[in-house]
């Protein structure tokens, strides 16, 4: 299923009605958490823009001439700007490019228009930019912004769009929305491992082995059942982003479950009993310390070229020397 999603269903409405009532912002800033459909909103939002016979409900009808041209990637009307690499900002020069694009005229007569996303990955020059355009924007044009981190868009930039906010939907309808995918049966667990957002979720259903694989390794560790250097071996293999965010996660939940004097509720339900055992006897501050070394990790490891397996290696000797003391003290 494509968006726009039951969630989202508001927010379309409120899409279809301005647009068929011809009061479409020229610009529109999509925010919300990782997960909850933003960019397929856009995209859907983009799709019935370009569609020159929509359907009922303001959607994409998927078969006229934009609809075919936008589909095989080359739509004239349509551009779609990203950080040319991961991690690295959008240029001024790319949001210049757009300034000519959207003073031509429309080769199908309709729209022109213009998804930019992460938003907030914009230099400063590139948002200075686009906001010449948004001050004074071309007629029958459209720009989406999509952004998880909106605070970090000059407040210039958030005053002249229209913006439509994306929260973690209830439980409820997200947990119906899962369990109707295929072999979600575990939609409650996967919810509450995402955040509650549910495309996460669903994405995280394949990398629960891996998870899973990470976690027995990380608790064999702290229990003082294995090495530093070959856990971190094990910890390099794949993704580290997300593996970086599984610890994270496994650390606050370690917290909680010490400084909490009534169970907590967990971000990681189904570790909650290993988790509990493996923070038994482990001071608080020493868990506060571990944490603030995972989000280092974490943050060096996706922003800078540091070398990942030494990352993991100064991490996990620092669990491992804890393990040993606790050890040596009978714990």
């Amino acid at each position: 299923m494509s968006a726009p999603y039951p969630w989202q269903r508001t927010a379309w409405a409120r899409f279809a009605q301005a647009r068929a009532a011809g009061r479409l912002a020229h610009a529109w800033l999509l925010s919300g958490p990782a997960g909850v459909g933003k960019r397929d909103f856009a995209h859907a939002v983009a799709a019935a823009l370009l569609c020159t016979t929509p359907t009922a409900d303001g959607g994409a009808c998927g078969r006229c001439r934009g609809c075919r041209t936008r589909a095989a990637g080359h739509h004239p009307d349509w551009r779609h700007v990203a950080p040319a690499e991961p991690r690295k900002p959008i240029r001024v020069d790319q949001i210049r490019e757009l300034a000519e694009f959207l003073g031509g005229t429309a080769q199908f007569g309709g729209d022109k228009v213009v998804l930019i996303e992460p938003a907030e990955q914009m230099n400063v020059n590139a948002a200075n930019s686009l906001l010449k355009t948004l001050e004074e924007p071309p007629p029958h044009s459209v720009l989406l912004l999509v952004s998880e981190c909106p605070g970090q868009l000059p407040a210039t930039v958030r005053s002249r769009c229209q913006g439509l906010a994306f929260p973690v939907p209830p439980a409820e309808e997200a947990g119906a929305w899962l369990a109707a995918q295929e072999g979600a049966d575990d939609a409650g667990t996967l919810l509450a491992l995402a955040g509650g957002a549910p495309l996460r979720a669903r994405a995280l259903r394949a990398a629960l082995p891996r998870r899973r694989g990470l976690f027995d390794a990380f608790a064999e560790l702290v229990g003082g059942r294995a090495d530093p250097v070959r856990t971190a071996e094990i910890w390099a293999e794949g993704a580290l982003p997300e593996a970086l965010d599984w610890l994270v996660g496994w650390h606050q939940d370690m917290i909680r479950l010490t400084m909490a004097g009534t169970p907590p509720r967990l971000a990681n339900p189904d570790v909650g009993a290993t988790l509990r055992r493996l923070a038994a006897g482990v001071p608080a501050v020493f868990l506060f310390e571990r944490l603030d070394a995972a989000v280092r990790a974490r943050e060096l490891a996706t922003t800078t070229q540091a070398n990942t397996t030494l990352l993991l290696e100064e991490f996990f000797i620092g669990w491992a020397g804890a393990a040993a003391a606790r050890a040596a003290r009978g714990a």
